[in-house]
């Protein structure tokens, strides 16, 4: 029988206590990573301009008898099998763009328009649109290398990582995944000082050879993305230049979330804390299908989102068997067609997928993942997608 001293359990009470503002006060309260964790956790306000204007909308219902396709094992040929398969399947937000108008918008599980959804890793696809507006605006060069904007001296193997290296997840960091507390995935996820965290992390294999999903990437691309805005712009955040230079500029007809690690000088959680209303994730997926562009200006540079969104070179360690990944954005490659669909990818099956042959962007987020490929399950919707691309 386990039996636990007086001392443990004091210190169980004091951590108890602690709850969220410490990292294993995180882990005995938050537990497991939950798609409304964020209720629990310090953030950053990202507010939408005053009086935006909400998507034209050009709504239909009868766009899945005019396009069937097979998901979870069946075909889904009515809106009433799509909205049962959707709902089954722990989805909380279906919308559907073409030509920039909202075409389809349905929510379930007890989630409505106005329900804040975390995006988990389709926030390492906006923080790779801040990294090339900050390019632009000079604020650095993702050429360069991360010891030029974080304090690495000690860790020089880390230091000489460059940005891109960062940014296509070809860093070479190492990062142990499982739920052990000396693991980097869990010390990345409910750390409450990621600057420190990320001034320890150590280079297992060469930068530039291998790819790998992982988390402390983009969260080092971020913090020398802060460190380089606040030599130009004192006090700047990211929720504040996503806000200025993204969220308001692009339209966004609500205010967001950043989750921070801790409250006052917290650094955004870029590989998992953007939170937003599904429609202006919509908007997002829009903007990168417009080339960088919305509301008449040019807010992402051009040439930032087609290296972002197009095939890297040949022998690139970015090449997937089916895709790619650069710059913190997911390519899939469609049979008979030249032109890649692109996609945000993030945790329980949060994706902004862009099918831009048919001027397409699909929002799915949900509770979970619920065993779906929905990478898949999104193409095959733009697939068989019948509506002409202009009305």
């Amino acid at each position: 029988m386990l039996r636990i001293t007086p001392f443990a359990l004091a210190a169980l009470c004091v951590i108890a206590l602690a709850g969220c503002q410490t990292y294993i006060g995180r882990m005995l309260t938050l537990r497991t990573i939950d798609v409304e964790d964020y209720r629990h956790l310090p953030t950053r306000p990202v507010l939408a301009a005053p009086g935006a204007t909400p998507l034209e909308s050009a709504l239909t219902q009868d766009w899945i008898s005019q396009a069937p396709f097979d998901a979870g094992g069946r075909r889904l040929t009515s809106q009433a099998e799509l909205d049962a398969f959707m709902e089954s399947h722990d989805t909380t937000a279906l919308v559907v763009l073409q030509n920039g108008k909202l075409v389809d918008e349905r929510y379930y599980n007890g989630y409505t328009r106005d329900s804040l959804f975390k995006t988990f890793s389709m926030s390492k696809s906006l923080l790779s649109a801040l990294v090339g507006i900050a390019q632009s605006d000079g604020v650095l060069d993702v050429t360069e290398p991360v010891g030029n904007y974080v304090p690495l001296e000690h860790n020089p193997q880390v230091a000489a990582i460059t940005l891109e290296q960062l940014g296509d997840n070809v860093s070479g960091l190492r990062y142990r995944r499982g739920i052990a507390p000396w693991k980097e995935q869990p010390r990345m996820y409910y750390t409450s000082d990621v600057r420190a965290l990320l001034r320890e992390v150590e280079v297992v294999r060469p930068p530039g050879q291998v790819f790998e999903a992982e988390e402390l990437s983009p969260l080092l691309l971020a913090y020398a993305l802060e460190q380089a805005l606040v030599r130009k712009y004192p006090e700047m955040t990211l929720a504040r230049y996503t806000q200025e230079r993204i969220w308001q500029p692009m339209g966004a007809q609500y205010d967001a979330l950043w989750v921070i690690d801790h409250a006052g000088t917290g650094l955004e959680k870029s590989e998992s804390g953007f939170v937003a209303r599904a429609v202006d994730l919509a908007r997002f997926g829009q903007l990168y299908l417009d080339a960088g562009r919305a509301q008449g200006r040019q807010l992402v540079p051009e040439s930032w989102v087609a290296a972002s969104v197009s095939e890297p070179p040949a022998k690139s360690p970015t090449l997937t068997h089916d895709g790619f990944h650069r710059r913190l954005w997911w390519g899939q490659n469609v049979e008979g067609r030249t032109t890649p669909d692109f996609y945000a990818n993030g945790h329980f099956g949060q994706r902004i997928y862009v099918n831009p042959d048919k001027k397409l962007v699909l929002v799915r987020l949900g509770k979970d993942g619920a065993g779906i490929n929905w990478t898949a399950v999104m193409g095959r919707i733009s697939q068989a997608w019948v509506l002409p691309t202009t009305h």
